[in-house]
């Protein structure tokens, strides 16, 4: 791997590194060499009396983990390209208090594979014993009232959302947990509290961490090992109290990380709050402390905007606007507080404009507005591209196409607690409302700002212009947007979704249905309405669907489109099924009948007919001439039509009773005279009824 680097943390020896290449790092806490401080305030410092030792060497541990993080970078400008740079591997050698118990199997090994799932990074860790131990006391300050739980603050929107949740809705004494990893924030941060001690109950215990760096280990903005940092400064603190038990706050949709883009994957989504990152959290914290320690997201089934809306029912919208969400602080100005291209920015738009709260977010701290800004090409446009077409397909999806689309969602289902069935349920209803949420956004905005969009006056990169505006060029990022503006769901619908069938009547909600034919039957005749076949003709066509023959070659061969979809196969098709068969010879000696009866006709318009019949015997006979068991020989066709009108009838009727078990209204719909089985078979709906048959399949026409 080529991003290697060793981390030497303390006064310890450089030599049997694992690996050379770059020159070792240094960090150390303290002593004539500190290049690292670290100190947490509002502790009082009789309280470390009770402190295991090991919560000291944890403290420290994640502090030179964060720093190291900094310090090493992923590639620089080449971290968009996710190159050979991105992930990294690290080697920390540092000195603690208890080594033989870092250096144990279970704590090392959870260790590593929570630090190694946060980042995507590889670590390794030798714990040596710390010698001339400082005084403790040197991180921490002042004094405070014993509080009922410790909340991880950061002071973005779901925190706030947690904050107001603790000390204003439920009144709870809450320590505030915050690394203050910028001055910039200072301010918004001094002004959350102070609205948060205004509202609550009990002023809230603010506990400010700060970790002061030499600035040359400043060089990598991602940071993904801060929620450790994070979750370790709680958990001192916690125990400090006589807690067992820290609390992140963080909407499901971030937390469960399934990623929208290219552009948001793997180590780039956050996974402060991953349930696999949460448990991890919790099996290391019970570890250091001898006791079960609890560590708790109870935001994790809720969306960014139901906690928008959480804090406005609280009487606290006036503090959203003090909340800081965007990743890129170092653009932040005092106008400007968020950049309004960055996924944070996004998601964050999107939920307080879903929420109703515009008001208290002003358009103007943001450097692009959501709906009208001009974005640059590349990945601002490419981000909120992927955002609105993801938030677009989840909107429409079944339960079984959500899991089929995105892996990961099955793979956390061991992460949570209870059923998987009913964890499967809740995760995808928390994705499809949060879809559901982005796209009635830009449904109102397209209905707002209707005239500008007619009219072009919004700039071309402009998300509603993106969505809207069929005219740009295709060869943009947008291409593939233009082809998915919001629609709303269709009234009647019936899809084929991967193996399953899924239909909606009148409006009302999606059923799933297994694999059967008699499905594609009903399928065909939605798409063909009023049209009418005869039950071999039928079951050609489908079959043909179902098999995905492209009939290029038969259309070389100066068979006409529709019958060629009716003859189905291709030259070279080696196997037909037996009933496939069955319905080929029956329709053949079908077109054989009609040639009999066109020739008996003196009109000159029957020659073309005679002729495109003709063909179809010829294709038909070189497609039977390939499969298996077909003599060529005539048939009764009585008998023939008989079979396939028996067969295909009777697999609408297993279909039609599948129906009848979940939806009644359409399947007495479907019935008779609606669907007639006779010799034929149609399908002639009321005035009005319209069926949407676009498959998400493989299906080609």
């Amino acid at each position: 791997m080529a991003n290697e680097r060793a981390i030497l943390c303390g006064d310890v020896a450089k030599d049997s590194l694992p690996f050379g290449g770059k020159k070792p790092l240094r960090l150390h806490l303290w002593g004539p060499h500190e290049n690292v401080t670290l100190c947490v305030s509002d502790i009082r410092s009789q309280l470390l009396q009770g402190i295991p030792s090991r919560f000291h060497d944890l403290l420290e541990i994640a502090t030179y983990v964060y720093c190291a993080d900094q310090a090493t970078t992923r590639g620089g400008d080449g971290v968009d390209e996710f190159g050979e740079n991105w992930r990294r591997r690290l080697f920390f050698r540092i000195t603690v208090r208890t080594p033989s118990f870092w250096n144990s199997k279970a704590v090392l090994g959870q260790l590593v594979d929570t630090l190694s799932f946060l980042s995507e990074d590889e670590y390794h860790f030798d714990f040596c014993q710390l010698k001339d131990e400082p005084a403790t006391q040197q991180h921490f300050e002042f004094g405070a009232e014993a509080p009922e739980e410790v909340v991880l603050f950061s002071g973005g929107l779901d925190s706030l959302g947690g904050a107001v949740q603790e000390a204003v809705v439920d009144h709870r004494k809450v320590a505030l947990v915050k690394h203050k990893s910028t001055q910039k924030l200072a301010r918004r941060h001094r002004k959350l509290e102070e609205l948060l001690k205004r509202h609550a109950a009990h002023a809230p215990l603010h506990v400010p961490v700060v970790i002061n760096k030499a600035k040359s280990l400043g060089r990598e903005y991602t940071q993904r090992s801060r929620s450790f940092l994070y979750a370790s400064l709680g958990a001192t603190v916690a125990q400090m109290f006589g807690l067992d038990r820290i609390r992140f706050y963080e909407n499901g949709v971030v937390s469960f990380n399934l990623p929208v883009s290219a552009q948001v994957v793997g180590a780039r989504a956050t996974r402060t709050t991953h349930p696999q990152v949460i448990n991890g959290f919790a099996k290391l914290l019970s570890l250091v402390a001898e006791t079960t320690f609890t560590v708790e997201n109870p935001f994790l089934w809720n969306t960014k905007t139901e906690v928008v809306k959480g804090i406005a029912d609280a009487g606290c919208a006036e503090m959203i606007k003090f909340a800081t969400s965007c990743t890129h602080t170092w653009e932040m100005t005092r106008l400007r507080t968020h950049c309004g291209t960055c996924s944070q920015c996004i998601d964050r738009r999107f939920a307080v404009l879903a929420a109703g709260v515009e008001d208290h977010d002003p358009a103007e701290a943001y450097g692009v507005d959501l709906l009208t800004g001009e974005r640059a090409e590349g990945e601002p446009r490419t981000m909120l591209a992927a955002y609105v077409e993801t938030a677009n397909d989840v909107a429409d999806m079944s339960a079984l196409d959500f899991y089929g689309q995105f892996g990961e969602a099955s793979r956390v289902l061991r992460h949570l607690n209870g059923s998987p069935d009913s964890a499967a349920l809740q995760l995808f209803e928390l994705h499809r409302q949060h879809a559901k949420n982005v796209v009635e956004v830009v449904e109102h905005a397209i209905s707002r700002h209707r005239r500008e969009i007619r009219k072009r006056l919004l700039p071309d990169s402009c998300l509603l212009r993106l969505v809207c505006d069929s005219s740009l060029p295709t060869d943009t990022v947008t291409s593939s947007l233009e082809l998915s503006v919001p629609q709303p769901l269709s009234t009647n619908s019936i899809r084929l979704k991967g193996e399953y069938w899924a239909i909606r009547f009148e409006g009302n909600e999606e059923r799933i249905y297994r694999p059967d034919i008699g499905f594609h039957y009903l399928h065909f005749l939605a798409e063909n309405t009023g049209m009418s076949y005869s039950a071999s003709q039928l079951d050609c066509l489908v079959r043909r669907r179902m098999k995905q023959v492209d009939y290029h070659t038969a259309e070389n061969a100066g068979v006409s489109s529709e019958e060629t979809s009716v003859l189905g196969g291709l030259e070279g098709e080696e196997v037909l099924d037996a009933e496939y068969r069955e319905s080929l010879r029956t329709r053949r000696a079908e077109v054989l009948e009609l040639i009999e009866i066109a020739k008996q006709s003196d009109a000159v318009d029957k020659i073309d007919e005679i002729e495109e019949l003709e063909k179809q015997i010829e294709w038909m006979d070189s497609l039977l001439g390939k499969a298996k068991g077909f003599s060529g020989r005539t048939i009764k066709l009585g008998n023939e039509r008989n079979k396939v009108r028996n067969r295909v009838g009777n697999a609408i009727r297993r279909a039609l009773e599948k129906i009848k078990k979940y939806d009644r209204p359409l399947a007495h719909h479907l019935q008779r005279p609606v669907l007639n089985l006779g010799h034929t078979v149609s399908y002639i709906p009321p005035e009005g009824v319209i069926w949407d048959t676009s498959c998400q399949c493989s299906h080609r026409e």
